[in-house]
């Protein structure tokens, strides 16, 4: 009797025992799942995939402009309030976002390319009509057609052409000698390019 009562005690600890391994192992496989993968952000993080898409507030010295409205994927018409070291005018002047090259709104056959409708809505969920926008230049300020060419950040920080990279509305465009932010940019280029995301997933031409 005494033999059995022990056989059965040995029996419902190694009952316990193996229940609390797949436990373990359970909850070790969720938080793989949720945090270890490399795609997966940590609790609180931002969905940001380039250091310099960061909310860390626009940067010392950026001039602040109002936002017309988006153009394309990668320019937009703005307005300064008044005179400053990107823009030294108050009226509305046309912008083009550096490091970085959307698909065309109107492409050689005369229609859109692929993704460049959503790249628009992109920027414009960034930089919507009446939004303030904050610029900095680089080495060069005018682009052939008389457009600035900046770096831009949002009223909470986020770095404008990083944003749109890392979504995958754009791709990379390095031109020197306009490079102070390029390396961001090429780095959350190559991540959505490899996590396919945005025009990486969705146009032929990759």
């Amino acid at each position: 009797m005494g033999r059995t009562r022990q056989n059965g005690r040995l029996r419902e600890r190694r009952a316990t025992l193996f229940w609390l391994v797949v436990l373990v192992l359970a909850a070790g496989g969720w938080l793989w799942y949720a945090y270890g993968r490399p795609d997966a952000r940590p609790p609180g993080a931002t969905a940001s995939s380039s250091p310099s898409a960061r909310l860390t507030g626009p940067p010392a010295g950026a001039q602040q402009v109002r936002v017309d409205f988006p153009l394309d994927g990668d320019s937009l018409q703005v307005t300064a309030d008044q005179p400053g070291p990107v823009i030294d005018i108050t009226d509305p002047v046309q912008l083009r976002l550096l490091g970085i090259d959307a698909p065309e709104l109107h492409g050689a056959d005369g229609t859109p390319q692929c993704w460049a409708q959503t790249a628009l809505a992109e920027l414009r969920k960034l930089a919507p009509p009446g939004a303030r926008l904050w610029l900095l230049p680089d080495s060069q300020r005018l682009d052939p057609y008389g457009r600035r060419l900046v770096y831009a950040w949002t009223a909470d920080g986020r770095f404008v052409n990083g944003e749109l990279a890392a979504r995958g509305a754009v791709r990379e465009l390095a031109i020197r000698p306009n490079l102070a932010h390029q390396q961001d940019l090429h780095d959350a280029v190559e991540q959505a390019r490899t996590q396919r995301r945005g025009l990486w997933g969705s146009c032929v031409e990759r």
